[in-house]
Order: C-alpha cells, then sequence, then structure tokens
C-alpha cells in the first residue's frame, strides 16, 4: 500500500475525510475516506468511504459532479475565480 497524495477535507482533532490517491498492486485507486486518531498517535483509515480506481473519466467526471454541486449555490463567475487560481497553482507547481 503507497500513498501518493492525500489532502484533508474535512476534520477536527479526532476524525478526518481525506482525499487520498494511492497504489495497490500496481494499480493507483482514489478514496474518500474517514480516519481516526488511535491511542499511539496515529491516523488510520476506517471502513466509512469509498474507493474506485483511478482514470481520467472518473476524475473528470467527480469534478464536473463537484462543479455543478458549486454551482447551484454560487455564481459561474466565482468558481471560475476561486477553481482558476487552484488550477493555476496546480499546473505551475
Amino acid at each position: 500500500d503507497d500513498e501518493i497524495y492525500y489532502k484533508i477535507v474535512n476534520g477536527n482533532e479526532l476524525k478526518q475525510l481525506r482525499l487520498v490517491l494511492n497504489r495497490f498492486r500496481g494499480v493507483e485507486y482514489l478514496h474518500l475516506r474517514e480516519y481516526y486518531l488511535d491511542f499511539d498517535g496515529e491516523w488510520l483509515p476506517t471502513s466509512k468511504g469509498f474507493s474506485t480506481p483511478l482514470d481520467l473519466d472518473t476524475v473528470v467526471n467527480l469534478f464536473q459532479g463537484l462543479a455543478e454541486i458549486m454551482s447551484l449555490a454560487e455564481s459561474r463567475e466565482t468558481i471560475e475565480e476561486y477553481f482558476g487560481d487552484i488550477i493555476r497553482q496546480t499546473y505551475t507547481e
């Protein structure tokens, strides 16, 4: 199990919701999973969440779905302004 990337989406001092990309047996997987802090101070995954093999179609569909959800609450200009900065940062690092 080789973790490539993770981002804490939401959390507190005992639980976190993480977006994780890892490699298992040569296949990359995308996870949205809850983690908890154990007694030794280590963050461990729970069974609460989902995982799917990573491919471009999956990522594009997730991004489109999230953009559509955001568009229900915000104007297109606000979404483009906010996500535009994130996209530009990602491709310049």
